[in-house]
């Protein structure tokens, strides 16, 4: 089978990147056809980009790490988004981290900060589906992205802060 005869992978097929799971929850753009009965289907790509940024905000500001504090640290991140009875978790911190260029577990992120969600949901999108047809790029193009973000409420050059 060649390369132009693959199926795409499932969470791109999806219009789901992050491969966000079926647990319940209704989120803005799902599609009204569910034909994956474990991953959530959305209408659009840009729907999935913003479900996996509502997660990481989820993440970042509601819940905790294993030792309590916040999650804050890739490897944070990765472990609540990825868990290793599932994922090699520490590989995958690893690539995501070095996308954003720091260490897994030895800088804060802030998932508000335009350009950490954009790398950060790139990374988490390329792990999880492949590198892409765009190479380095993934799969989308810059403004998919951005317009994903957008609909999370994360704008390139407004400054969010924290939220309250």
């Amino acid at each position: 089978m060649t390369a132009q005869t693959q199926p795409l992978p499932r969470g791109i097929r999806n219009h789901n990147p992050g491969n966000i799971e079926r647990t319940g929850t209704r989120w803005q753009g799902m599609a009204l056809q569910q034909t994956d009965s474990r991953f959530i289907v959305f209408k659009s790509p840009e729907w999935g980009i913003r479900a996996i940024a509502r997660t990481l905000i989820t993440y970042q500001d509601k819940r905790r790490a294993r030792d309590g504090s916040r999650i804050d640290s890739v490897l944070e991140i990765i472990e609540r988004w990825a868990p290793p009875h599932e994922n090699n978790t520490k590989a995958y911190a690893r690539a995501v981290a070095s996308a954003l260029g720091i260490g897994p577990d030895d800088e804060t992120v802030d998932v508000y900060r335009y350009a950490t969600m954009a790398t950060l949901t790139q990374a988490i999108i390329r792990h999880e589906n492949g590198p892409g047809p765009l190479g380095g790029g993934g799969w989308y193009a810059p403004a998919v992205i951005a317009a994903g973000l957008r609909l999370a409420g994360i704008v390139q050059g407004v400054d969010h802060g924290a939220a309250v």
